[in-house]
């Protein structure tokens, strides 16, 4: 990492844009590569009961295992990343969440036995923690008047990725598909070396040399801006220097609750908003529905709409704002989801099959919706609310309750299909939208243009 000490460039927000674009983007690879993850099991789930099965036809029960166990020994084994982004860094644990998806997906490339599939596919589950790893390292080295829409990249590249599997997946076969998935991380890793540790990070270990030597890079070689950024970090700090609060202590404080408060919220209402079933079932939802789609075109659609939205996210969430992105997501994920229950009530009860055109047009208002704003806020405000030192175990905490809330609506959606109703299986996210209207009216907060220090002064109303 250069030290352009001696270069004092004018001060204002956009010094050193150039290089936080590029970090931000070297750094959204982590999340491309969790959202690749997400798209490897619908693709590759056909070629694995063919007949060219590497491993031999695999039943659906092994199928259901090969996209559940991997999931739940990959998140837990994942813990320890999220320890290491505590105490070592941000930067060792992206390296360290991407270093076992080359192994594994080479492993799965040459697989001929099942038991030699799930290993594979338990190491390429590292990844899973990229998107959140990602926002944090972006949250924690852009300036805050661009800090929104770079977070937001990497949300759009976690959709990225999940329309890069459902393509590729259609096109290549088993072994170059995990082939082509290898070469990411490879790339990753050697880009992520030539990057600095976040300056928060560095303050938070003492190391303040290091911190203003982050800054400077960060900030074009700018020294007066890296500088009174420095002493902004310093004077939020300045309750903590002669002793560091523990997790439980700084848990205990007006910001942290808050800041928990809300992101775990976020990130149940993103959840429960209906987008999960959609993802992992869209050929039966529209095959249901009497969509003329086949099954790869549709998650192909879904993921398309669902990629543009998150581009536009882009573009708005510094212009308006996270809470204005949450209205449109809820309301019209509310509205949306209505009409289609109310149709496929309709449908299972009468037979009326002359509008298949209602749940195309309700599942893609839905999903673009969804890319608007619930996307990307929940994971934005909980990088930019919670305090530095707690940031990881809480995003870690987070994810526990998101992973199980998704489970368990993934494996419950075939029963109540089966057994209620596809209607009853959108009702529910359709109330669930509706009632995230009032959570963004009362509790989230509006954290738009403000630093990460001024964030945490207003919440503990300093």
């Amino acid at each position: 990492m250069e030290s352009p000490e001696r270069t004092v460039l004018p001060t204002g927000r956009n010094a050193g844009v150039v290089k936080q674009v590029i970090s931000s983007g070297i750094v959204s690879i982590g999340a491309l590569m969790g959202g690749m993850m997400q798209g490897w099991t619908s693709p590759m789930t056909l070629q694995l009961q063919s007949e060219d099965s590497p491993v031999g036809v695999m039943s659906t029960r092994e199928i259901a295992n090969l996209a559940t166990i991997p999931n739940y020994v990959g998140f837990l084994m994942s813990i320890g990343i999220i320890y290491i982004a505590r105490r070592w860094g941000r930067k060792p644990a992206l390296i360290t969440a991407a270093a076992p998806s080359i192994i594994g997906y080479i492993v799965m490339m040459f697989a001929t036995t099942v038991p030699v599939l799930y290993f594979g596919k338990i190491l390429c589950t590292f990844a899973s923690v990229g998107g959140t790893l990602s926002q944090m390292y972006v949250s924690e080295t852009t300036h805050q008047s661009i800090r929104g829409k770079l977070m937001a990249t990497c949300t759009m590249q976690i959709n990225v990725g999940i329309l890069a599997g459902y393509v590729l997946g259609k096109y290549l076969d088993f072994k170059w598909f995990n082939g082509f998935y290898a070469v990411v991380p490879v790339v990753f890793v050697a880009l992520m070396i030539l990057l600095p540790e976040t300056p928060y990070f560095l303050y938070e270990k003492s190391r303040e040399e290091e911190a203003k030597q982050s800054l400077l890079w960060v900030r074009g070689g700018d020294v007066r801006l890296a500088e009174d950024e420095l002493a902004t970090i310093k004077n939020s700090k300045s309750d903590d220097t002669r002793e560091k609060p523990t997790f439980c202590q700084e848990m205990k404080t007006r910001a942290s609750k808050i800041a928990l408060i809300v992101s775990v919220l976020g990130y149940v209402f993103q959840t429960l908003s209906g987008i999960y079933p959609v993802i992992n079932y869209a050929g039966l939802i529209f095959k249901e529905a009497g969509s003329p789609l086949e099954p790869n075109d549709s998650a192909i659609f879904t993921a398309v709409l669902n990629l543009v939205a998150s581009f536009l996210n882009l573009f708005l969430i510094d212009r308006f704002g996270r809470k204005p992105l949450l209205y449109i997501s809820f309301i019209g994920g509310g509205v949306s989801l209505t009409i289609l229950s109310v149709f496929l009530y309709i449908l299972q009860h009468s037979g009326v099959t002359q509008f298949g055109w209602i749940p195309m047009v309700s599942l893609g208002t839905f999903i673009f919706c969804y890319g608007i704003g619930l996307a990307s806020v929940p994971g934005v405000l909980m990088n930019e609310m919670s305090p530095t030192n707690v940031k990881a175990i809480m995003g870690n905490l987070i994810g526990i309750v998101a992973l199980s809330l998704m489970s368990v609506i993934v494996q419950t959606f075939p029963i109540l299909d089966e057994q209620i109703g596809l209607w009853f299986c959108f009702a529910i996210p359709a109330v669930c939208n509706t009632a995230g209207i009032f959570f963004t009216m009362f509790i989230v907060r509006e954290t738009k243009g403000k630093s990460l220090t001024q964030i945490a002064n207003e919440l503990n109303k300093k």
